[in-house]
């Protein structure tokens, strides 16, 4: 960063910023309240907007459709921590879970929810569409990351590869979570990311 800000200082979105993101996360808490009592196909955008209390030209600022609204949004990691993660010199995948252990626990509040949200998207294309595109984000993110610690370009065949591998084992850890296997969504991923050194071997 520039300027009169550093990376144990970094600015905090401003007032607008924070109001979106509220309106945000508002919208998305009742979308998935309104889908859980309902069922998706008796849920509206206008039901949708009217129980958020806002207009459904404000709804369509945030979100084009109404399955949208039901997808956790991109990780999103605070700069202090990415600077962590880029400048670690542990394992990258003991590093990348100390990255994401603040999200995944704001995950852990939702876990009813997204076990809903998920099931829904495995019968809905449009939802499933969405989940897929959320998925392709995280993985990008992954990538950026990974790049910015290896000193390579995002689209360096070796970013890229393991951010593939490291999405699909995000994945993985998530439905094993929402099933039950595991206890936490933190436990979950570190056991899948435990897996990965032994993972071809036939013995």
């Amino acid at each position: 960063m520039h300027g009169n800000t550093s990376n144990d200082s970094p600015q905090k979105p401003d007032l607008r910023e924070r109001r979106r993101l509220r309106t945000m996360e508002t919208i998305r808490k009742v979308a998935t309240a309104l889908v859980t009592t309902h069922g998706l196909d008796h849920v509206t955008t206008e039901m949708i907007a009217e129980e958020a209390g806002i207009s459904l030209r404000t709804f369509f600022n945030y979100f084009t459709y109404k399955e949208e609204a039901l997808i956790p949004p991109s990780l999103g990691f605070p700069p202090k921590a990415v600077a962590a993660f880029v400048s670690g010199k542990g394992l990258i995948p003991e590093d990348l879970v100390l990255l994401l252990e603040e999200r995944l626990a704001e995950m852990e509040l939702e876990r009813k929810n997204i076990r809903v949200i998920m099931g829904l998207s495995d019968a809905h294309p449009r939802l499933q569409s969405v989940r897929e595109h959320i998925f392709r984000q995280y993985e990008a993110e992954f990538r950026a990351l990974l790049g910015q610690r290896l000193g390579l370009a995002p689209d360096h065949h070796r970013p890229t590869l393991m951010a593939a591998v490291i999405s699909t084992s995000f994945r993985v850890a998530m439905c094993r979570w929402i099933e039950g296997d595991s206890h936490s969504m933190i436990a979950a991923l570190r056991t899948t990311l435990a897996t990965l050194p032994t993972l071809f071997d036939e013995t």
